[in-house]
């Protein structure tokens, strides 16, 4: 499939970006999410509202049986999208740590290795912590000294 891609530039526009397709194929839905990645908000509910939450205060997401919840340091809010969803669409100091949770490596103040081969993972000025599962934790450590780098 070809694209046609257009740039108009008018000083006075708000900028939008429209895709106009005849049907969403998996390339122009792929575009959409990539887009979507670029906007450091996220669309989060919590009860009966619609919260748009920076990323950057997002701790961790995780899955609990079919509910997708986004932790920040104070409120635990829900979204529509599994996890492989937000994995594509995250900034990359978010990276899966087990089946079910996705870390903000960026957010994460101390691990402790467990005698298992997990690690606990703490956040500043909260008490929430994650656990990090064996076989991700030499990725996560890998991550978190890449992160601190930056």
């Amino acid at each position: 499939m070809a694209f046609k891609i257009r740039l108009l530039i008018d000083e006075n526009a708000e900028e939008e970006i429209i895709i106009r397709c005849k049907s969403p194929s998996e390339e122009v839905l792929r575009i959409q999410s990539l887009l979507a990645a670029s906007t450091r908000e996220l669309e989060l509910t919590l009860g009966e509202e619609t919260y748009f939450i920076e990323m950057k205060n997002i701790l961790f997401f995780e899955t609990v049986g079919s509910k997708t919840s986004a932790h920040t340091k104070n409120n635990m809010y829900y979204t529509e999208k599994k996890l492989y969803e937000l994995e594509e669409i995250l900034p990359k100091s978010f990276m899966r740590v087990s089946k079910s949770c996705i870390a903000n490596t960026a957010a994460i103040c101390s691990i402790k290795r467990e005698y298992t081969g997990s690690c606990e993972a703490r956040f500043s000025d909260t008490p929430k912590k994650i656990y990090v599962s064996r076989s991700y934790y030499k990725a996560f450590k890998e991550k978190i000294v890449e992160t601190r780098l930056k």
